[in-house]
């Protein structure tokens, strides 16, 4: 996580053990809802320099760090249970069921 800002990020819990598991866990959800979820703007989205120039970065890590250092993110005890906030998302970001024929 050699991450500019990283001191700002380590504020915001009292480990790097639960600053790893909460960008993670919010990773995952950004993969999950195939980045609709976001809370960044479209001027903060991430970005990484390639040969041909800059493109939006793909890695779901750099987007919840991103989107941790902005602060509207709430970290820590007594939120919403995981399960209930997952059928939140899925009420608000449907995701396509793909049939496997057998």
């Amino acid at each position: 996580m050699a991450e500019p800002g990283i001191d700002t990020l380590l504020a915001l819990t009292d480990s790097k053990y639960r600053l790893t598991v909460v960008t993670a866990k919010r990773a995952q959800q950004l993969l999950r809802y195939d980045f609709k979820n976001t809370v960044l703007n479209s001027d903060e989205l991430p970005r990484m320099r390639t040969l041909e120039g800059e493109k939006p970065d793909p890695n779901a890590v750099t987007w919840a760090m991103q989107e941790l250092k902005t602060g509207r993110l709430q970290i820590g005890e007594n939120l919403i249970a995981e399960d209930r906030l997952t059928k939140y998302l899925d009420q608000m970001y449907p995701r396509e069921v793909i049939e496997t024929s057998d």
